[in-house]
């Protein structure tokens, strides 16, 4: 049972993800495992996340995550500077 709970962790932590968001993601893809939509209708996390009701219980952590990568992408922009077209 534990390999199974590993590879749904992989849908979201990817090797472009910043370390920074991976805690976060982590978090939000635990809570989404305990959701009436991945546990009773055996939908994947991804399409119970595109769900508004189904992804409502986790939705600091959702904020969370989406806060950080946006933190993170924001980052990249001071650092490299805004490029005009």
């Amino acid at each position: 049972s534990s390999q199974h709970h590993q590879s749904s962790h992989n849908i979201i932590i990817t090797s472009h993800q910043p370390a920074a968001c991976s805690e976060a993601a982590l978090s939000l893809l635990t809570c989404m495992e305990q959701t009436e939509c991945v546990k009773k209708d055996k939908k994947g996390i991804i399409e119970c996340m595109k769900d508004p009701v189904e992804s409502d219980d986790c939705r600091a952590q959702r904020n969370a995550y989406y806060t950080c990568k946006h933190s993170q992408l924001n980052m990249r922009t001071r650092i490299r500077g805004v490029r005009v077209h």
